[in-house]
């Protein structure tokens, strides 16, 4: 199956261009501009959703985040002269890995050969990724779960709670995978939305597809769900992408759309280019606009999930 469609010369991402380092390093990108209320006038506003115990709930979400980010984005290699594990053939070498990664608690995984197109382009200055001059050419991407109640109260900060926990679990699973990689003798990089774009791996790897909103839509719970991966030399076979129907439905459907307060959801047909530096032309897809995305954060007070809140492949557990 080919998972998606390529218009002209797709070049790899410069990471300088991620929404969130643009909104950092331009002076008049919306985000900045933007009046950012504190949580003291949110909390002092009484508005529903932006109370003490939704900030202390967010806050607390984040705490294994910040404490094992420093890891991501790190090889971590086996001791000089351990020899691999050698299993019996890679099929069961995989099979321990994917029981693993549901342990370290994972909602999903898969595994593909990464593709070097999906990795970032080395910024100025910067010497070349790591997956690719160490040789990491596998990726085992998982999905991490998000609290569906929580999603439900976007653009609320219980939904950014959620979105704080999903990063936490995201740190511990890939570290967690890539601590088991090394234990067995192989060279392991955890990741989470660093070295590498997450969503076309993620496809490649057989979780889900791309959709309108600019997620992928997992082929569990659909978009609610992070994404992390760990790069490795580990001899792992590999899962083919899938085909759940996600175009045919987000053609017909724009309830992310209607949902986005701001407009960033594209509407109508996809195409391979989308409206600011941090989309990357090439694919065929529907392209967000996370520069009106921002924008709405930051007068927000707080992230917003509107666009996985409303999809109709966001199903309640079970």
């Amino acid at each position: 199956m080919k998972p998606y469609e390529i218009v002209g010369e797709l070049k790899r991402f410069d990471r300088r261009n991620v929404a969130f380092a643009r909104s950092h390093s331009e002076a008049d990108h919306p985000a900045r501009r933007a009046k950012r209320p504190t949580a003291e006038e949110l909390i002092a506003s009484g508005k529903e959703g932006f109370g003490r115990a939704d900030f202390a709930l967010q806050a607390g979400s984040r705490v294994v985040d910040g404490s094992l980010r420093g890891q991501l984005g790190q090889v971590q290699t086996p001791p000089e002269g351990a020899a691999p594990w050698q299993p019996g053939d890679a099929a069961e070498l995989t099979a321990r890995v994917k029981q693993a990664a549901e342990l370290f608690g994972a909602a999903d995984v898969g595994v593909t050969r990464v593709n070097p197109l999906w990795v970032y382009a080395a910024g100025e200055g910067e010497g070349e990724s790591p997956v690719l001059t160490a040789g990491l050419l596998t990726a085992v991407v998982m999905t991490i779960e998000m609290d569906y109640d929580l999603i439900a109260t976007s653009p609320g900060v219980g939904a950014s709670a959620a979105t704080g926990m999903g990063y936490s679990q995201m740190a511990a699973t890939a570290v967690s995978m890539a601590s088991m990689l090394v234990s067995l003798g192989f060279s392991a990089l955890p990741s989470g939305n660093d070295t590498a774009l997450s969503v076309p791996l993620a496809i490649d790897a057989g979780l889900g597809e791309g959709g309108r909103n600019g997620n992928l839509i997992a082929r569990r719970h659909g978009p609610r769900v992070r994404l992390c991966k760990v790069f490795t030399d580990a001899p792992l076979a590999t899962d083919e992408p899938i085909d759940l129907g996600v175009r045919a439905t987000c053609g017909g459907c724009e309830k992310c759309a209607d949902a986005c307060p701001v407009g960033a959801i594209a509407r109508g047909e996809p195409t391979a280019a989308g409206p600011t530096p941090s989309n990357n032309p090439g694919p065929v897809k529907w392209y967000a606009n996370p520069d009106k995305c921002l924008a709405f954060w930051a007068v927000n007070g707080t992230n917003c999930s509107n666009c996985i809140r409303s999809c109709p492949f966001n199903r309640p557990p079970g």
